[in-house]
Formats: C-alpha cells, sequence, structure tokens
C-alpha cells in the first residue's frame, strides 16, 4: 500500500480536508431492470468517514429522480426524491449506517489521501495482493478487502457481507466492485471506470457502472 500511495499521490504536506469528484454512467434497480443513465456529485471527507453522493437519475425523457446517498456524525441516511423535490423513498437505520461506511471504504481509491490521514480506518495485510481495510459503525466493526494487480493498482474491492434489502427483511449479501483505466487528474493517480455488483442466491448482480468525470481536493 506504501508503493501503491507513493505512486499515486503527488509529494505534498498538506492534507486536504475532502475531496469532490464527478461521475456519468449508468445504474438499474434489479437484474432484469433497464439501464438508467445518471450523472453525480460526490464529495467525500479525508480525515473522516463521511460522503454525500448526490445523482440526477434520468427516468423517461421529461422524469428525473434525484437519489442522495449520506453518511455524517455516524448516520447513514438514503432518499429519492422526483425531479428533486417531491420526496418518495427515504431509508435510514443501522443497516444503512453499516453500508455507507463499506461504501466509504470501497471508494478509497477515489480518496487515496485518505488511506493516510483517516485515523479511523485499521488496517491488515491478508496476502502479498490483498489487504483489509476496517472501520467502526455503532461499536461493531466492518471490513472490505482491496486486491491490488501485477502493476500494483488497487483492480477489487469486496466484503462478504453488506445489509442487503430483499423485501422486509436485511440480508447480509457479498457485495464489491472493479476499477479500472487508471490516469492522473490533479496530479493524483485516479482508476477513471468502475462498476459495482452484489453477489445474489440467483448469480451476480451488476447493478453500478460509471466513468470518472473530474477530481479535485480542497482544504
Amino acid at each position: 500500500m506504501r508503493r501503491y500511495l507513493d505512486r499515486v499521490l503527488p509529494p505534498s504536506t498538506s492534507v486536504p480536508t475532502q475531496v469532490r469528484l464527478t461521475q456519468a454512467g449508468e445504474l438499474r434497480l434489479n437484474p432484469s431492470g433497464r439501464w438508467l443513465r445518471f450523472t453525480a456529485t460526490q464529495e467525500s471527507s479525508v480525515q473522516e468517514i463521511a460522503f454525500s453522493w448526490r445523482a440526477r437519475v434520468r427516468m423517461l425523457p421529461l422524469v428525473s429522480l434525484e437519489v442522495v446517498d449520506r453518511y455524517a456524525d455516524e448516520v447513514g441516511t438514503g432518499e429519492v426524491r422526483l425531479f428533486g423535490l417531491v420526496p418518495i423513498a427515504q431509508d435510514t437505520g443501522p443497516h444503512v449506517s453499516e453500508g455507507s461506511v463499506l461504501r466509504y471504504l470501497a471508494e478509497l481509491p477515489w480518496n487515496p489521501r485518505a488511506m493516510l490521514a483517516n485515523r479511523h480506518l485499521r488496517w491488515r495485510e491478508l496476502d502479498a495482493q490483498t489487504v483489509e481495510v476496517a472501520a467502526v459503525v455503532s461499536s461493531a466493526q466492518v471490513a472490505l478487502k482491496l486486491h491490488l494487480d501485477t502493476n500494483g493498482n488497487i483492480a477489487k474491492v469486496w466484503t462478504d457481507a453488506r445489509p442487503h434489502k430483499e423485501d422486509d427483511s436485511i440480508v447480509p449479501r457479498p457485495w464489491g466492485g472493479a476499477y479500472s483505466d487508471y490516469e492522473v487528474i490533479g496530479g493524483v493517480g485516479l482508476p477513471t471506470r468502475a462498476q459495482v455488483s452484489w453477489e445474489l442466491p440467483d448469480g451476480l448482480f451488476t447493478w453500478f457502472r460509471c466513468s470518472l468525470t473530474s477530481f479535485q481536493a480542497s482544504r
């Protein structure tokens, strides 16, 4: 990980407080659903586990949804609004908070300075190409694995148990994603393409894929 960070981070003694990135991509709500285009803006803290993701999802030519996922003050929330104005869904609770922290850990390749500066992260080497990063959510620990490819880049992230809502139940399911197409943006080496999948009883369900369109660190 030190070699990875030495390569992707520019030489600097200052630490930003947050990073801001934008995305363009597609998502779908279920394995048989159609892909829906979206654009999104995300702000993530460097020194704390916190983020806000705001996406505009195109449902029909004149119909769009605003989707907001955030984690702040140790609480995760999800919200969907029609045209960004009319609330139509909201979710919170321990399962949302746990999933939000796992998301923050999974997106560390887009926030590499946090790997050094965030004191809430706990690291453990598993083998020559795999490390585990963990954090505490409401006194419980969650953990995620990061796998480095032969070039030393983080290519895969996964956990064996992220809470997944199924009807009226919350079931832990394997979840993770893949990163590719590393480029230098704003002086930082970042993956510019990503996809995210659930491992469900019927098979692998890839529900999210995107391209990174901009990146900026601020102090």
